[in-house]
């Protein structure tokens, strides 16, 4: 009998996976940009503003407030009508609002730009992670869901360099304007070739979603999925957002501080890259340990070395080895440790604990600042909670152990 029929449904099962990762993994590249757009803005809406750095406490804090509050409403959200109409909607919010960030006439009014921004922004990582994990081959789903997931960083590289260029011959206003547009091209993308996921139609646990978390022996690894989530942002946060500034007000012309900052985000796309091929076959989180013991000597090597500019971006691109790397893996445990009918909820959630990292992050280094730190004093202190990450990573991986075992 031929087997020619079946060619076709084949063909499609693995097609499947791949082209939801590829719009997935674009969706988080254009979040990755205009997560870090506002920070490779602020050297020039300094001078062009005539405002002191730590007037940007607040509007990255604005900003991360409305990603906090996008995860939380965007992934239980998912679970009940879907990924695809949620995703969609969230990318075109956040393109819709940082065009208009694009026309900002001052501090206050970005700051409110910036938070709807968020709002839209905030959604895109566990629906993209929930959504890419329906999909994925489950031998293969650590390594889909890393790379995809490094999106990100490659978002923030590409913007970084792009913005250099950028900030000198069209100004600040149009790395809001790139920003903006793109994601509402991509929206109209997502409608027309994203598969859609039958994952949340399953019967919605008794207690409801939220509290699903936490049973069936879900605690454990909730908690840890949590505190990791919660350091690990805060770290990325405070390190990319700041970094720019920082360096500007040290002397560092705008466009080196920004290629400084984009070193960091060119070490999480080592991460994510260098990861993946083998954490479904040695297992994540004793792959992600290791290299997040990595970050922590790194950070802590910049306080004691005190290393010039050339020296400092070589170590700062291990740190984004070591941290902002690992965050892709993380990412990728929210969709893997919960089952279809709460993944959305469960990566929502844990991205939401993230965001508040991202509020703290700003928040320590804007004091930091104000306080008089050097931007080396300030990276060796986030050895500290790069430290507490590692350990939540190990709490992760007994937990997980005892859940199967059990």
């Amino acid at each position: 009998m031929s087997h020619a029929p079946s060619a076709a449904p084949q063909r499609a099962a693995v097609t499947a996976p791949i082209l939801v990762a590829w719009l997935c993994g674009l969706v988080l590249a254009l979040e990755g940009y205009d997560f870090a757009s506002v920070a490779y803005a602020a050297p020039s809406l300094i001078d062009a503003w005539h405002v002191a750095p730590v007037v940007f406490t607040g509007i990255f804090t604005a900003g991360n407030v409305g990603l906090l509050f996008g995860a939380l409403i965007a992934g239980p959200l998912g679970d009940r009508i879907g990924r695809k109409p949620v995703l969609t909607g969230c990318v075109a919010v956040f393109g819709l609002f940082s065009l208009l960030s694009a026309y900002a006439s001052g501090p206050d009014a970005l700051l409110w730009l910036r938070f709807a921004t968020g709002l839209g922004l905030g959604g895109g990582v566990p629906l993209a992670i929930a959504l890419a994990t329906d999909h994925a081959p489950p031998e293969q789903s650590g390594k889909l869901l890393i790379l995809m997931s490094s999106g990100v960083s490659i978002g923030n590289v590409i913007g970084g360099l792009a913005a250099s260029w950028i900030v000198r011959h069209l100004g600040w206003p149009a790395i809001f304007g790139v920003g903006g547009v793109l994601p509402l091209v991509v929206a109209l993308v997502l409608l027309v070739w994203l598969p859609a996921s039958d994952a949340h139609r399953a019967e919605a646990p008794v207690g409801g979603r939220l509290a699903a978390l936490f049973g069936a022996g879900l605690a454990p690894s909730t908690l840890a999925l949590w505190a990791m989530n919660l350091l690990n942002l805060l770290n990325n946060y405070l390190i990319l957002l700041w970094l720019p500034a920082v360096l500007h007000a040290a002397g560092v012309a705008p466009a080196r501080a920004i290629l400084a900052a984009t070193a960091y985000a060119l070490g999480t796309i080592l991460g994510a890259f260098g990861t993946a091929p083998v954490v479904d076959r040695m297992g994540m989180e004793t792959v992600l340990t290791w290299v997040l013991a990595l970050g922590v000597v790194s950070l802590l090597a910049i306080g004691v070395l005190n290393p010039p500019y050339l020296l400092l971006v070589g170590i700062v691109t291990l740190a984004g080895i070591g941290v902002g790397g690992c965050q892709h893996g993380i990412n990728a445990l929210s969709g893997r440790v919960y089952p279809g009918p709460i993944r959305s909820t469960g990566a929502g959630w844990a991205t939401g604990a993230g965001r508040v990292g991202t509020i703290l992050g700003p928040l320590l280094g804007g004091a930091m600042v104000a306080a008089g730190w050097s931007g080396r004093d300030i990276l060796a202190a986030a050895a500290i909670p790069a430290l507490g990450v590692m350990l939540s990573m190990i709490a992760l991986g007994v937990a997980q152990r005892r859940r199967a075992a059990a």
